[in-house]
């Protein structure tokens, strides 16, 4: 419950209410409460009670407030809450959900699904959805952005705060997520669960419930929904295998086993496998900018994704700007670093291991793209073989996304190249 109270707590209220002893010594005493050091009598009075409650606060280290039911045991009676049960209350002051009791019943992921279902169903004041950044109206929004259609439709809360600053950027935005979002590449009931899954170790509220309705719309009821997310016995052998591997790309990806890998393909294959960790990249780009941003639910939303195109400048060879990923580092290690030259070791030995996916050659990547392909300067890295041989859509939607920030953010290059460096050293990323 502390868990759920650190993701929800700036928006729901969490209360716990002490009841009376269900395992005292003087009652129904529990053998697996004395080798726990639990050896407590029945409070006969508010005094001892309440002492009990402080000790069990203490205990727990409860960071929830606590209050203590009246010596008749009427709260405990009203919500027949021994030994003890969870509620969810609607700012109505309705029972949204009520468990089972507990000790069997006492499930807090039933909890948060409720309470996920709860949020998405009221309604959020437009004056509120942001906290930290300004926002625009949908319709200023829309004029921000690059060759805005005639009919302008409903956009996501995330986009409607970055159309002031960056226009260009949001539209590839945009356009990325409705590609991560619809088509075959991955069918519709994985990608909503891999989505749902990292957004939940990211601990994305928003993410999770765009994932939640995504589901939604493509048949699954919101009791399917529940059971496949919190009872992994429901799900196939492969979705398994897939939100196993979401949560640890999001938490640890550079502990990520060849044997891992080696599962994935056998269930998916190589293009399935590339656009699994192309939109778990995408997820973990989105959520950090859906947390800094403290990005809430639209009042119309989750929104479906916007299957728009917008207007593109013309295309162009890179000037210099990729040059960390397409130009080759010096080999020669600066003398008196011996941080640098532990990397460049570490690089070296990477490189002898075999790799995971089989890399596509030049000409195949080459008539995959066409003649006329932006992206054919990058046939020389390996990673961009391997993304644009496999999934060259998404793999250009994303190179797009950061050609644009680039043109709008107008960083120093210096102060990037920094930014890069501490990213990729806390993702422990020798590339």
């Amino acid at each position: 419950m502390e868990e759920l109270k650190r993701r929800y707590g700036d928006q729901v209220e969490f209360l716990a209410i002490y009841v009376r002893e269900a395992h005292p010594i003087d009652g129904w005493r529990m053998n697996s409460n004395d080798r726990a050091g639990i050896s407590l009598k029945q409070p006969r009075t508010e005094v001892e009670r309440t002492g009990v409650a402080q000790c069990c606060c203490k205990a727990l280290k409860m960071s929830m407030p606590m209050v203590v039911d009246e010596m008749d045991d009427r709260v405990g009676h009203a919500y027949s809450g021994m030994p003890d049960r969870l509620y969810l209350i609607d700012r109505k002051g309705r029972i949204a959900y009520k468990s089972g009791r507990g000790p069997f019943g006492f499930k807090p992921g039933e909890l948060e699904q409720a309470l996920i279902m709860l949020m998405l169903d009221q309604q959020f004041s437009p004056s509120k959805i942001s906290e930290r950044l300004p926002m625009l109206t949908n319709e200023q929004a829309w004029k921000r952005l690059p060759g805005a259609p005639a009919t302008v439709q409903p956009l996501p809360a995330w986009a409607r705060l970055l159309a002031g600053p960056m226009p260009l950027t949001t539209a590839r935005m945009l356009e990325l997520d409705a590609l991560h979002r619809s088509g075959n590449r991955l069918e519709a009931r994985l990608r909503g669960l891999v989505r749902w899954a990292a957004a939940d170790a990211n601990c994305c509220d928003y993410a999770k419930a765009v994932a939640l309705a995504d589901l939604r719309r493509v048949g699954l009821t919101a009791e399917e929904v529940q059971t496949l997310i919190h009872d992994p016995k429901r799900l196939s052998p492969a979705e398994r295998v897939a939100m196993a591997f979401a949560r640890k790309m999001m938490r640890e990806a550079y502990a990520v086993t060849d044997a891992e890998m080696k599962q994935l393909l056998e269930f998916f294959g190589e293009e399935q496998v590339v656009a699994l960790v192309a939109l778990l990249a995408h997820a973990s780009f989105q959520d950090r900018l859906f947390l800094a941003a403290k990005v809430q639910v639209e009042p119309e939303g989750p929104l479906p994704p916007l299957q728009v195109r917008f207007t593109r400048p013309p295309a162009k060879a890179p000037d210099g700007v990729h040059s960390p990923l397409a130009k080759t580092a010096s080999t020669k290690p600066t003398s008196g670093r011996d941080e640098w030259i532990a990397l460049r070791q570490s690089v070296e030995q990477q490189k002898l291991r075999p790799g995971r996916i089989r890399v596509p050659s030049k000409e195949e990547v080459r008539k995959r793209l066409g003649d006329a392909h932006p992206g054919l300067w990058q046939v020389d890295i390996h990673w961009s073989r391997v993304c644009y041989g496999y999934q060259p859509e998404l793999t250009q939607a994303w190179f797009d996304c950061v050609a644009a920030f680039r043109q709008e953010a107008e960083l120093d290059r210096i102060f990037e190249q920094e930014l890069f460096w501490i990213v990729t050293r806390s993702l422990h990323c020798f590339y």
